[in-house]
């Protein structure tokens, strides 16, 4: 309804703020279809193209690395927002993982979000809102959007037609994700992986050699993991193959296409991982709470510790890091929950 309402606003940057997978992306596409037609009714043309992705008016920028560079925001972004709309008055850019955004990248994008050229209209999608951003937030019409409830993710599955346990096991490793619960659904080894990542701290043993073979379990398992997105892409590619079959299109809708499954591949990797580190959390924080007046001051202290560690490692994720050496010097730093 808010959306709606700011369909008419002569504001032109907006930023979408929300945890991966909560539906801001779909909004935003709304939203651009809005301020294009004046409606998001997907049976008009122009929403139906903007809401599959391939209206020649909305740009949707995705990270080509860890986050947005610098030269990524200079190259594309901000020539994106120098030029002119194709079909009407009105063009809209969509930037996904906007709390990436490098450091070097704000001063360059604060002019642009701040006096885009003619009639371009901004949408920024954030997880959160990092400090450093405070002054491009300023600039932007800010809408907040909550984490998708395991009840709704276990609703929609069920009426996917997956049974009830299943459907409530999925949506607590999914956090609030709708599409990775879809995937995940399909993952026949998400019960394992889930228990290997659990059962890390009792496997500890203060030893390098230990922590760096469970590190590679774990990389391990997370990369067979990826299989079951993959099977999904390589369906999209072959309705794509048919489509160009068919109708006879031409242009550059594979490679577009096989570029956005790379993309895809690399944000579903990472949160495989991040979804582990919540299980490492889980794990050390319940042993915690655990703890009592005998408990050594020192465990108690470790356990903390490694709370924030974890953490750390989560967010270190965002960055092009070496994600063996990542693990490997995460794991050599905590400790057994035997111990």
């Amino acid at each position: 309804m808010k959306l709606r309402a700011l369909g008419n606003s002569a504001a032109h940057a907006y930023l979408f703020v929300g945890p991966s997978g909560c539906g801001k992306d779909i909004a935003a596409r709304a939203f651009a279809a809005v301020k294009l037609q004046g409606s998001e009714d997907s049976t008009q043309r122009t929403a139906d193209l903007v809401m599959r992705g391939i209206h020649v008016d909305v740009h949707e920028v995705e990270r080509e690395g860890a986050g947005i560079s610098m030269e990524q925001a200079r190259d594309e972004i901000i020539k994106l927002a120098e030029r002119s709309a194709v079909e009407g008055s009105t063009r809209v850019i969509i930037v996904h993982d906007f709390h990436l955004l490098a450091d070097g990248a704000r001063a360059s994008l604060l002019k642009t979000i701040e006096e885009p050229d003619g009639e371009t209209v901004m949408i920024m999608l954030s997880d959160d809102v990092p400090d450093t951003m405070i002054t491009i937030v300023s600039r932007c019409v800010r809408i907040d959007f909550q984490p998708i409830t395991d009840e709704l993710i276990i609703k929609q599955l069920v009426e996917d037609g997956i049974y009830q346990e299943k459907a409530a096991y999925v949506a607590r490793v999914a956090a609030g994700d709708l599409e990775r619960a879809r995937v995940l659904i399909n993952d026949p080894s998400l019960a394992s992986r889930t228990e290997l990542f659990a059962n890390v701290p009792t496997r500890l043993n203060g030893t390098t050699s230990r922590a760096i073979e469970i590190a590679a379990e774990l990389l391990s398992a997370v990369e067979s993991s990826l299989a079951s997105y993959e099977s999904k892409q390589e369906a999209e590619l072959a309705e794509l193959e048919e489509r160009v079959k068919f109708l006879g299109e031409r242009g550059s809708g594979r490679k577009i296409l096989t570029d956005k499954h790379k993309r895809e591949l690399r944000r579903y990797k990472t949160d495989e991982l991040r979804s582990g580190l919540r299980m490492l959390t889980l794990v050390y924080s319940e042993a915690l709470k655990k703890s009592t007046e005998e408990t050594a001051h020192y465990q108690t202290d470790s356990y903390v510790r490694a709370v924030k560690k974890i953490r750390d490692a989560s967010v270190a994720l965002s960055r092009n890091v070496n994600e063996k050496l990542l693990f490997e010097n995460l794991l050599m730093s905590l400790p057994s929950i035997n111990s």
